[in-house]
């Protein structure tokens, strides 16, 4: 069952599948992102990929994230919010600081960056496609305070530095994995999280289930649904591969899915997001 108000339930554990923050300097890694988006039978899918490089500095390094290219396959008003969104800081680098350990305690500009993709969905705006959202999206993007913009920023560079999280003993241990779209915001999951290592690449796989808050229905495309009749449940799959060698990402493939039943049909509601980080030749 899901519960309000969980972090994760994480403890410090010993360091025998630990990987060490030792990016390769100074050459540029191949980062893709694609996730796929399923309502009711109806899949959307949107790709981005980045070029990421790491310079040594006496603190850590200094990151340089570009946004190449981005892909998607909706071709309708949801489509037309990713690209302009996303394709605001198209070739535009965005400049992190990176201490010794992995961790991200900087964002250059943040509030440009953000300025830009409230910019991009202003003009969506004007051109009255899905004008409602962009009227949502764009106020609280202006008005966010430095913190929260860097963070937006942060979580495009966060999902890769994956020392922090492998420093794991092999073996079996519950968690609560804090919600993400579809779920509700500021609930979390119970479930057992696995870690392996074995030739130099750290395994984590999380899977996690329960009940959520029947509010909380999913995406139907417009179609109406009734009060559900049964709790919806929800559960998320993660599986991570991590570079011990570099600290870093190789893949992972996350999967958030909810079910709502009205008593005489099932809803299905699944976001599938496919993460790869590799040297460019």
């Amino acid at each position: 069952m899901i519960r309000a108000g969980f972090g994760l339930s994480v403890l410090l554990w010993s360091s025998a599948a630990a990987a060490e923050f030792r990016p390769v300097e100074d050459r540029p890694y191949r980062y893709d992102t694609i996730e796929t988006r399923t309502a009711d039978g109806v899949a959307r899918r949107f790709q981005a990929s980045r070029t990421v490089v790491f310079h040594k500095t006496d603190t850590g390094y200094a990151v340089t994230v570009t946004l190449d290219t981005i892909d998607d396959q909706a071709g309708d008003e949801v489509g037309a919010m990713f690209r302009a969104a996303t394709g605001a800081l198209l070739d535009r680098p965005i400049r992190y600081q990176v201490d010794a350990s992995g961790a991200i305690v900087d964002v250059a500009d943040a509030d440009s960056a953000i300025a830009l993709i409230a910019d991009a969905i202003d003009r969506i705006s004007a051109r009255r496609v899905r004008s409602g959202d962009a009227r949502v999206l764009t106020s609280p993007l202006r008005t966010l305070p430095p913190e929260r913009k860097a963070a937006m920023l942060r979580s495009i560079l966060t999902p890769v530095i994956a020392s922090p999280t492998a420093d794991r003993t092999p073996g079996q241990r519950p968690v609560s994995v804090p919600s993400r779209p579809p779920l509700a915001p500021g609930t979390a999951l119970s479930g057992i999280e696995t870690t392996r290592s074995a030739g130099g690449i750290i395994t984590i796989e999380v899977k996690a289930s329960g009940g959520v808050d029947a509010r909380a229905t999913p995406e139907t495309h417009g179609h109406d649904v009734a009060t559900p009749a049964h709790l919806p449940t929800a559960t998320i799959s993660t599986t991570r591969h991590i570079d011990a060698a570099t600290g870093l990402l190789r893949d992972a493939r996350d999967i958030a899915e909810t079910r709502l039943s009205d008593g005489a049909t099932i809803h299905a509601t699944q976001i599938e997001t496919i993460l790869t980080l590799q040297l460019r030749p």
